[in-house]
């Protein structure tokens, strides 16, 4: 087992994280202006003071080896601490400079550039490296080559500098994760750095306790990253849902969405959100709508793929057509316009039990929540979304919420409702509120009073069925779809004032996901 020293108690995670989850607290720490170039900064230094209070540092003689990312821009900001506390610093660069990627490491590097006390230098070949006495004759290295993300074989010349590293006799210390860890499952991708410390960012990564023969002693470093970065809507979430699509990418890898909605008094909300899901992302979006609104329907879009339920209101001749449809997609909207019939209200709650069973990812909006109020249904918290406004919220729980503008009764409001219906919830209102029943819980603050003009709920719905569609979990698919929604309402009130309308917003949508 481990043994945890920590740097400073003050923002201590002893939760493992995953990649992802911590390129999202970073993003989101950007997202509220701690700069990544700041938590650099911070990185670099806590490494540099751990040495310094392990380590006799005076004329010892300090070999930093970095890769051209992030993890080596913390081994150069560590390195002019490590210089200022006494020692012989070395820094040796794995690759051209010009391959700098990360712009923070490369700020850094230039800064190395002009330290001339601190011997730089760059190795880009094996044989480089074979060459280099530094590495042998080290009383200290420092490991920043890859850190955490590491996914595939270790390359070289990164492969024989690991092996130089390792058979050195100096004390190793690896920034973050030991170069050649996989940091969500520990495999050794051919070969890996074995530390006898691992300085470890925020908190230990996830695959960290299968590779404790290379992390060594595990210290976590605090690097000024706001704990509320864990529990807002960010950047950081958005990140899931925008990032480049592969050149082979085919119809239907980026989702199938299946709209149930629409009444005889309502088609413009089924349209709305089917809009909203293609504006996010999906792929292929088809609406199932009783008969008498399928050619309004059909009239908002030809990208819409509209099919009649074959009876005036959803009924109970309906759940088999809705099941086959679903089956065909990756996630099913249930609710925006359907309306309140008695028939429709006992069918929505078996189509819900049915979508239940066999696993399939949904969302439940409007009239949807209306059906299955009271009902005390157990959905699964992995794949289902409950997005109520707050008369909505009360519908569900039965219950009158004393002061709505109470920001904690709202989040405890939240976490008791997805406890009770085992799902995620989504709450709207001026601040959003995505909570979970283990009591966790995100706040989205994008978006305008403006949004209160009816079918914004009908867009957001759209927009989370496309983020679940993406295989992320139903909390990061309701966390980037409210922020994203926000942002759309934003960007459209810039433009127009009060006056904005739903369409307003979801033709924003591309603009925002941008960020």
């Amino acid at each position: 087992m481990f043994d945890f020293y920590f740097t400073d108690v003050m923002v201590m995670n002893e939760i493992p994280m995953s990649t992802q989850d911590m390129r999202i607290l970073e993003l989101n720490a950007e997202y509220l202006g701690v700069t990544l170039g700041m938590l650099m900064q911070n990185a670099g230094r806590e490494v540099a003071r751990v040495i310094t209070e392990r380590e006799s540092l005076p004329k010892s003689r300090v070999v930093i080896l970095c890769g051209v990312g992030g993890n080596g821009g913390d081994g150069m900001v560590a390195a002019h601490h490590l210089h200022e506390a006494g020692a012989n610093v070395e820094v040796y660069l794995l690759g051209h400079e010009k391959l700098i990627t990360n712009p923070d490491s490369k700020a850094n590097w230039f800064i190395l550039k002009n330290l001339h006390e601190i011997k730089i230098g760059t190795l880009r070949s094996e044989s480089a490296i074979k060459k280099l006495k530094a590495i042998p004759e080290a009383d200290i290295i420092v490991d920043a080559l890859l850190g955490f993300g590491l996914t595939t074989p270790v390359r070289e010349p990164l492969q024989t500098a690991i092996r130089a590293i390792n058979k050195s006799s100096a004390t190793k210390y690896a920034v973050d994760v030991p170069s050649g860890i996989n940091s969500d499952t520990g495999k050794v991708q051919g070969v890996a750095i074995k530390a006898d410390t691992t300085i470890t960012m925020h908190a230990p990564k996830l695959g960290m306790s299968a590779a404790e023969d290379y992390v060594g002693n595990m210290i976590i470093a605090a690097i000024g990253i706001p704990p509320e970065a864990e529990r807002i809507c960010g950047s950081g979430n958005l990140w899931l849902y925008n990032r480049p699509r592969k050149q082979g990418s085919r119809k239907g890898d980026f989702g199938k969405i299946l709209i149930v909605g629409g009444s005889d008094v309502y088609s413009g909300a089924p349209a709305l959100a089917g809009m909203a899901a293609l504006r996010s992302g999906a792929d292929l979006v088809s609406v199932l709508a009783p008969e008498p609104v399928v050619q309004a329907i059909r009239s908002y879009s030809p990208n819409l793929m509209v099919h009649s339920l074959d009876c005036d209101v959803l009924c109970e001749e309906s759940i088999q057509v809705v099941l086959d449809a679903a089956k065909a997609n990756d996630v099913v909207a249930l609710g925006p316009g359907l309306g309140t019939d008695p028939a429709t209200v006992e069918t929505v709650q078996s189509i819900v039990l049915s979508l239940v069973a066999e696993n399939i990812p949904f969302v439940i909006d409007a009239d949807g929540l209306k059906a299955i109020a009271g009902s005390n249904m157990n959905l699964n918290p992995a794949n289902s979304v409950l997005t109520p406004h707050l008369g909505e919220l009360q519908i569900l729980m039965d219950i009158k919420l004393e002061d709505a503008s109470d920001i904690d009764l709202r989040i405890k409001r939240s976490i008791d409702a997805a406890t009770r219906y085992d799902s995620v919830v989504l709450l709207k209102g001026a601040t959003d509120v995505i909570a979970i029943g283990d009591g966790t819980y995100k706040l989205n603050r994008t978006g305008v009073p403006a949004m209160t003009v009816g079918g914004t709920g009908d867009v957001l719905t759209g927009i989370v069925s496309s983020f679940l569609a993406r295989g992320h979990g139903a909390l990061n698919a309701a966390a980037a779809g409210a922020f994203v929604s926000g942002l759309a309402g934003e960007a459209a009130f810039r433009d127009l004032g009060n006056h904005i309308t739903a369409t307003d917003c979801l033709e924003k949508i591309p603009q925002v996901m941008r960020l």
